[in-house]
């Protein structure tokens, strides 16, 4: 898992690092409490992992870690919905490309609703909160929880921000607002058949 975090890392780093000198068509700006505690929330899931590898000790049987009857199937299930959301990020940023790390839209942006677009609006983030809690429950830690808590909260607040601009005359208008009523939001809605 800590190598493979690693990797995920570095790769969305890469792929992201395209779109962060590109020209905006419009630019969201989030408050500072926002930027932060999303990055906050994502860099923990993605290190804690390592944390475990360097130092077992006080990351994974430390007192900020539950213990229960139920341990193994719960930490089957976390990895399960770990590797979900590490396929779903991987295919997700290899479709948005270079516009992946565009906080707003770019001058060349187009309404991407193929790949996991199809099925939901927000891949990424619903990656990101998988990865975080799939984390949590893979290393029984309450910090980890907690940090997937924060990054839920602020990847809400992206959401948001992004579907009040995307839907807008500044956006896609009725084009996003046709995707979005036939795409569920972070998970595919049941009987829903996607943007086509």
């Amino acid at each position: 898992m800590a190598a493979a975090s690693a990797s995920v890392w570095v790769v969305v780093s890469h792929w992201e690092r395209p779109g962060q000198g590109a020209k905006h068509r419009v630019k969201l700006r989030a408050p500072l409490i926002v930027r932060l505690g999303f990055d906050v929330g994502l860099y923990t899931s993605l290190v804690y992992p390592v944390l475990v590898a360097v130092e077992p000790g006080w990351t994974y049987e430390g007192w900020a870690n539950w213990s229960s009857s139920e341990d193994r199937p719960v930490q089957a299930m976390g990895l399960v919905v770990w590797m979900v959301g590490i396929a779903v990020l991987l295919w997700a940023s290899r479709v948005m490309g270079r516009h992946l790390a565009i906080d707003g839209l770019g001058e060349d942006h187009e309404l991407v609703t193929h790949g996991p677009y199809r099925y939901v609006r927000h891949p990424v983030y619903a990656s990101f909160v998988a990865i975080a809690v799939g984390t949590a429950l893979v290393f029984r830690s309450y910090a980890v929880l907690g940090m997937s808590l924060l990054l839920l909260v602020t990847g809400l607040w992206w959401a948001n921000a992004e579907e009040l601009l995307l839907g807008s005359t500044e956006g896609f208008g009725d084009a996003y607002r046709t995707y979005a009523a036939s795409t569920g939001r972070f998970v595919p809605r049941l009987g829903g058949h996607g943007a086509r």
